[in-house]
Order: structure tokens, then C-alpha cells, then sequence
């Protein structure tokens, strides 16, 4: 009988401990991942009109709201952050492609308006899985506004033939985007001059926020209706 009791004892002692111990490993973990959390959430990202994307919190606002002249539309178009925050596409101050819609991926996200009308005509995001952005682009109208928004790698689904296209919509960058470049660009079809909707930040390791990612880009202001 004593030696039953120690046993049970000992038994109840080695239980104590286990879920001391399980516990604390537990409240440990905690710790280190709400510690990386905030780590991540104070790591400096670039000013902007509106508040900047912070990881592993949403954004679902279509920031900065912007009012234009009855012949403009106003819009907003975020790059993606690395391969972390996914890009922002807002037009006449509605979200149209963002992480809240789920409707964003990697490579190129963009949005075709109908400009007499504001109506959003298709909208989609091309990576090297994807395939058909020649197609898509093809199918664009004169007088169609075409937004653009980078995810991790715009450069694979750019063939000289897509740059060329969307050079004819106005951009002055197109040709020099390269991988994991970050670019941002509003034009339209049948544009007689440059778009002064358009920036690009190009990876280098020397330059770049984060890790092997440049730094995030932004545009946004006030788009005419009629070309």
C-alpha cells in the first residue's frame, strides 16, 4: 500500500509538471509571434496621403478619398509590399481589386473602366500561370482607361509585345520593368500623349526595403473622362 501511494504521488507530480510545462512553452510561443507581429507591424514603410499598410492588418478604406472635377474620375492605385500585403486598385472611390474583394493576385492586377461612363468593364490579375494578358489587352477599347497594379513579380507575363501595348496607353516605364520590380500605372487607349500616372521602383539589393523587394509605389489624382 505505501508503495502504491508513492507511485500515485509520483505519477501526480509528473502531471503537475508536464502542464507547467506545456503551459508555459505555450505562453512562450505566444509571446514570440505577438513580439515578431509587432515587430513587423513598426518596421517603417513609405509616407503616403493615407495610412500605410501595416502587416497582418486590413485596409478596407479607399484611401485618399479624392474629390474631382466633373470630367475626372478620381482613383488610387498601391503597389503590393513584397510578397506579403497584396496591391489596392481604387477607382472613383471604390475599391475595385484589393485583398478585402479577394480578387487580387500575383504578377499584374489591373482594371479596365469604360471611360464615358465609369463603367468597370473587366478586371484580373496575369502571372506566368495565368497566361492570356495579351489577349486581355488586346480586347481594350479606344476610350477604355487601363489601371495596373504590381504583385511580387510583374516581369514574367511582359513580352516585348505587352510592353509595346501598354506603351501606346501612355507609359513611360513599361520597357523597364524588370523582376520584382514594383510598378504602378494609369493610362488609357488612344492617349495622344505620356501618362503622368506611372511609377516604378526597380529591385536592388542595395536599395531595397524589403529584403529582396524594393519599396512599395502609389499614385493617385484625378483622370479624365474623354481622351
Amino acid at each position: 500500500m505505501r508503495l502504491r501511494g508513492i507511485v500515485s504521488l509520483f505519477i501526480l507530480v509528473v502531471s503537475l509538471i508536464l502542464v507547467w510545462v506545456f503551459f508555459v512553452d505555450k505562453t512562450y510561443l505566444w509571446d514570440l509571434q505577438e513580439n515578431e507581429k509587432h515587430r513587423l507591424q513598426r518596421k517603417e514603410l513609405p509616407r503616403s496621403d493615407c495610412d500605410p499598410p501595416v502587416l497582418f492588418q486590413s485596409h478596407p478604406g479607399c484611401c485618399p478619398q479624392k474629390v474631382c472635377a466633373v470630367d475626372h474620375y478620381p482613383f488610387f492605385i498601391r503597389s503590393g509590399v513584397a510578397n506579403v500585403v497584396g496591391p489596392k486598385i481604387c477607382f472613383n472611390n471604390s475599391i475595385i481589386m484589393g485583398g478585402i474583394m479577394n480578387n487580387i493576385g500575383q504578377g499584374l492586377n489591373i482594371v479596365v473602366v469604360k471611360g464615358e461612363t465609369g463603367e468597370i468593364l473587366k478586371s484580373n490579375y496575369f502571372n506566368a500561370h495565368t497566361g492570356e494578358l495579351l489577349e486581355f489587352l488586346k480586347s481594350i477599347q479606344a476610350g477604355n482607361i487601363v489601371c495596373v497594379a504590381s504583385y511580387e513579380d510583374p516581369a514574367e507575363v511582359l513580352t516585348d509585345e505587352i510592353r509595346e501595348i501598354f506603351i501606346r496607353l501612355g507609359s513611360t516605364m513599361s520597357r523597364s520593368v524588370k523582376r520584382r520590380d514594383t510598378w504602378v500605372f494609369v493610362g488609357a487607349e488612344g492617349i495622344v500623349k505620356e501618362s503622368p500616372f506611372e511609377k516604378l521602383s526597380a529591385n536592388d539589393e542595395k536599395s531595397n526595403v524589403y529584403g529582396g523587394w524594393p519599396e512599395m509605389r502609389e499614385v493617385g489624382g484625378c483622370f479624365p473622362r474623354k481622351i
